[in-house]
């Protein structure tokens, strides 16, 4: 599991509360002009103007570190993210997730206080303006607790599971999606691909009002367990 990438997004989750949150979005504008691909924004706030782009994140595909051509190639998307950001009134916090929290926080709470100063004195309604800065108040002060419960990058493991318990709870409270497939037959020692653990193998099959539950040990050494209607799509045969 990487650590970092599910505490952030658990983290971020909870200081936007109450916004209108995007999540993982390509907005029309923002496309790369020099290669008209679209560029990706992992949070875009657009009452306040406060966007978000995670680096560091391992992709389901990712092999290793990236070489010279894609390092270029990533800055070159970096500086068009920014400047399309930026021309379109758009406040970028940009980080990496394996950098020291109390950096990610500081950037995090200076982007909060640009948007509180940039909404002070937007043309809007008053109404709306004062709803705005007393979220923009909540959010600083949630951001502010949660940083003083991290110390260093070893506390973030408790928010990185609060992530995945979220997405679990999420996902057993929405309607079961159609299947893309034929369903899989899990069976025990069965070797499996989780779409965000990786690969293990199946050392457990019960039951639980109907539903199967499967346990995966996965090669990183982790057990979890999960509703087999709810992961097909995500946990298949390696």
């Amino acid at each position: 599991m990487d650590t970092e990438q599910f505490a952030w997004r658990e983290i971020l989750t909870r200081v936007f509360e109450g916004f209108e949150t995007q999540r993982d979005v390509s907005p029309a504008w923002l496309t790369n002009p020099e290669t008209n691909r679209p560029l990706k924004l992992n949070y875009l706030l657009p009452e306040v103007g406060i966007a978000v782009r995670m680096e560091g994140l391992r992709g389901r595909d990712q092999r290793g570190r990236p070489d010279e051509v894609e390092r270029m190639r990533q800055r070159e998307r970096e500086v068009a993210r920014e400047r399309l950001c930026d021309e379109h009134g758009i406040r970028l916090l940009r980080f990496e997730v394996h950098e020291d929290p109390a950096g990610i926080f500081r950037s995090l709470n200076t982007t909060l206080a640009w948007a509180t100063r940039q909404t002070a004195k937007a043309d809007i309604e008053p109404e709306t303006k004062l709803a705005l800065m007393e979220q923009l108040r909540a959010a600083r002060q949630r951001s502010d607790e949660i940083r003083a419960s991290v110390h260093s990058p070893r506390d973030l493991q408790t928010w990185a599971e609060l992530s995945i318990d979220r997405a679990y709870q999420e996902a057993r409270n929405a309607p079961p999606p159609a299947p893309s497939g034929p369903l899989p037959r899990y069976a025990m020692q069965m070797r499996v691909r989780h779409r965000d653990f990786g690969q293990g193998r199946v050392s457990g099959l019960s039951d639980e009002n109907g539903d199967q539950i499967v346990t995966v040990r996965f090669d990183s050494g982790e057990e979890r367990q999960f509703l087999a209607r709810l992961v097909f799509d995500k946990l298949r045969p390696a």
